[in-house]
C-alpha cells in the first residue's frame, strides 16, 4: 500500500498527529512517576553506598531529571484540546520522539559503565515503534537519533570491549525490529484511515440523496415550487408557532382564470408551460424567505404568509397580480385577452379558536366570490373567527356578507371596484 496521496496528506497528518499527541501524553505522565521514583531510590544510594556509586548515582539523577522537565514542558506545551492541529502540536509530536529517542540512547550507553544491558534503549524504541506514527524519513531520523546516541554515550564511558559490542549488536536489532513495526503500524493507520473517509464519504453520499430525495417529496415536479403537502405541513407548523408568537397568519389562493379553455385552446404543452411561468412569477412577488408559495392542486396556487395581517397579504396580492399581467401571456378564450388570475384572501389571528382547514375554507370562499363576480380579482375577508361558515347555496347572502371585499386589476393599476359594507 502506498503512502498518504498528496489530496489526503495533510489532513492524514493532523489526524496522525493528534493519535500521537493524546498516546505520548499518557506515556508521558507514566514516565514522570517512575522517574521520580527512581530519583527517590538513587537519592538513597547516594547515602549508603560509596563515592564511585554516588556519582553514577548523581549522573542519573541528573539524566532522570532533565528529562522529567522535558516531559512536563511537553505536558504543558499540549495542555488543552485545540480543534484544529496547529503547528504547536507538530513540534510537541517530533520533539517528544526525537528527545525521548536521544535521551533513552544515552541513558542506556551511560548504564554500560555500571553493567551490561539495554533494556531502557528497548523499552524506548519499542514503545515508540509500536505505539507513535511516523512517516518513513522521519522514523529513519528518530531511531537513528537513539542509535547514534547509545553509541556516543557508550564510547565516552569506555565500558569493556565485549560489553560493547554485545550492546552494539542488541541496539542494532531492536531499531531494525522497531523501524520495522513502526512501518507496519504507520500502514495500518493508514490504511484506517482511508477506510474512515470511506465509510464518511458513503454516509455523506447517502445523507445528501436522503436529502435531495425528501427535497423532490416536497416539490411540485411540474413547476418546481413547493406541494400540497409542504404546504399542509407548513401551516401546521405556522399555526402552532402562530399560537406562541402570537402573530397573525394569512393564506392566498390563486386560481388561473378559464384555464381548461386555455388547454382546449393551445394545448397541455403550453398550457403546462404557462403554469411554470404563472408560479415562477407569483415566487418573484414575494420578498421574505418566510413566504410560500405552493401548487395546491390542478392550476390553483397557495401562498402562505406568517407574520401577516389581511392588510399585508392584499399588499402581497397586489403585487403578485401586476406579475401575472406582465408575463403578457395572450389567452384569446379570455374576457381578458391575456392569461388572469382570481385570488381569495383569509386572515387568522393569534390564538383563533377556528381548526386549520377553517383558514384555507375562508380563503377558498373568498376565491369563490372574485370568480363569481368577473375573474381577475381579489376577495378578502375579515379575520376568520369573524366569518360564518356557507354552503354553496348560500352564494347570494356570502356575496352581499359584510366580511367579503372585491378588488379588481385593470390594465396595470389596481383600482377598488367593489366595497361591501
Amino acid at each position: 500500500m502506498s503512502g498518504p496521496t498528496p489530496a489526503e496528506a495533510g489532513l492524514f497528518r493532523e489526524v496522525v498527529t493528534a493519535d500521537n499527541i493524546c498516546r505520548e501524553r499518557i506515556i508521558a505522565i507514566f514516565i514522570l512517576c517512575a522517574s521520580v521514583l527512581l530519583m527517590i531510590g538513587d537519592c538513597g544510594v547516594m547515602a549508603v553506598r560509596p563515592d564511585s556509586f554516588r556519582d553514577l548515582s548523581i549522573v542519573a539523577v541528573v539524566f532522570r531529571f532533565s528529562f522529567c522537565a522535558f516531559l512536563v514542558a511537553f505536558l504543558l506545551g499540549t495542555r488543552g484540546e485545540p480543534d484544529e492541529v496547529s503547528s504547536r502540536q507538530f513540534f510537541w509530536d517530533a520533539a517528544m520522539v526525537g528527545v525521548s529517542l536521544a535521551w533513552v540512547g544515552a541513558f542506556s550507553g551511560a548504564l554500560l559503565a555500571v553493567r551490561p544491558g539495554v533494556e531502557p534503549y528497548l523499552i524506548g524504541v519499542l514503545l515508540t515503534g509500536c505505539f507513535l506514527f511516523q512517516e518513513t524519513g522521519r522514523s529513519i531520523l528518530f531511531f537513528a537519533i537513539g542509535f547514534f546516541s547509545f553509541i556516543l554515550s557508550a564510547l565516552f564511558v569506555r565500558p569493556e570491549i565485549q560489553v560493547i559490542l554485545s550492546s552494539l549488536v542488541s541496539v542494532t536489532l531492536v531499531t531494525l525490529l522497531a523501524f520495522v513495526t513502526s512501518r507496519i503500524v504507520f500502514r495500518m493507520r493508514l490504511e484506517s484511515f482511508r477506510d474512515a473517509r470511506d465509510v464518511a464519504g458513503q454516509r455523506m453520499i447517502m445523507q445528501q440523496s436522503v436529502e435531495h430525495l425528501q427535497k423532490l417529496s416536497y416539490l411540485d415536479p411540474l413547476t418546481g415550487i413547493a406541494n400540497r403537502r409542504f404546504l399542509e405541513m407548513s401551516l401546521s407548523r405556522e399555526l402552532k408557532l402562530e399560537g406562541c408568537s402570537g402573530q397573525p397568519l394569512s393564506v392566498i389562493l390563486i386560481d388561473i382564470d378559464w384555464f381548461k379553455l386555455y388547454n382546449d385552446t393551445y394545448g397541455h404543452i403550453p398550457g403546462d408551460d404557462c403554469l411554470r411561468k404563472v408560479a415562477a412569477a407569483l415566487e418573484s412577488a414575494v420578498r421574505r424567505p418566510s413566504d410560500l408559495v405552493s401548487r395546491y392542486g390542478g392550476e390553483e396556487f397557495c401562498v402562505l404568509l406568517p407574520m401577516t395581517q389581511r392588510e399585508g397579504a392584499i399588499f402581497t396580492a397586489k403585487r403578485m397580480m401586476k406579475a401575472i399581467h406582465a408575463l403578457g401571456l395572450p389567452h384569446r378564450s379570455s374576457f381578458f385577452g391575456r392569461v388572469t388570475v382570481s385570488m381569495g384572501i383569509a386572515s387568522r389571528q393569534p390564538q383563533s379558536s377556528e381548526h386549520i382547514d377553517s383558514l384555507v375554507h375562508s380563503a377558498d370562499t373568498a376565491l369563490y366570490h372574485a370568480k363569481v363576480s368577473g375573474r381577475n380579482r381579489i376577495a378578502w375577508c375579515c379575520a376568520v373567527d369573524s366569518i360564518e361558515q356557507f354552503s354553496d347555496a348560500d352564494t347570494s347572502s356570502i356575496l352581499h356578507h359584510k366580511s367579503i371585499s372585491l378588488e379588481c386589476f385593470s390594465g396595470s393599476e389596481m383600482e377598488s371596484l367593489v366595497g361591501v359594507p
